[in-house]
């Protein structure tokens, strides 16, 4: 698999978790020192086992799907790209604001933002991934773009975390039409 697919994947999750980072730091607008280095480990940490344990579960899975890969991860995908970008149109952010400097609710919202992930993990164990590289970029991009949108939140503000929601979904996307594509190449 190109490792600018996997890049973009990992771009898409990591929009995911700006998104809800700058929304939770704008509206609430209360994220204590040292939350934002905290959080962005958590969020990351949930990232990385979910996506491992996706990965693992598609290996598992993959002799059952033989010559059915590229279907599946189109479908995986389509459906996570499709409900970001529903999920950003229809999100009113500043309806929902979560204490996130407390322990529980960081790793519940973490927890939420990476069953994705886990998607994305089943997809990319059917495909025979190189795991170490997606692993890597998936956790990487999920601590940085959680750090900076918790601590920038305030300054980038609501219309630009729907924005950014929007373009994970597309990332995504973009992804399950490579899938779509190498079929008929």
């Amino acid at each position: 698999m190109d490792v600018l697919i996997i890049f973009i994947v990992a771009l898409g999750l990591a929009m995911d978790c700006f998104a809800l980072a700058i929304s939770n730091s704008s509206v609430s607008g209360l994220v204590k020192p040292g939350v934002s280095l905290k959080a962005a480990l958590v969020f990351a940490i949930m990232h990385m086992l979910l996506l491992l344990s996706g990965l693992w579960l598609g290996g598992l899975l993959q002799p059952r799907f033989e010559g059915l890969e590229s279907w599946g991860a189109f479908a995986i995908f389509g459906y996570i790209g499709g409900k970001m970008i529903y999920g950003a149109q229809n999100r009113h952010p500043e309806a929902r604001v979560f204490d996130i400097n407390s322990g529980k609710v960081m790793v519940v919202l973490a927890l939420a933002a990476s069953i994705d992930a886990l998607l994305v993990g089943l997809a990319l164990g059917l495909l025979h991934t190189q795991v170490w590289l997606a692993t890597l970029l998936v956790t990487l991009s999920a601590f940085l773009f959680t750090f900076a949108g918790l601590a920038g939140g305030q300054n980038f503000g609501l219309p630009f975390a729907k924005r950014t929601a929007i373009f994970g979904g597309v990332f995504m996307l973009i992804a399950a039409l490579h899938f779509i594509v190498q079929l008929f190449i």
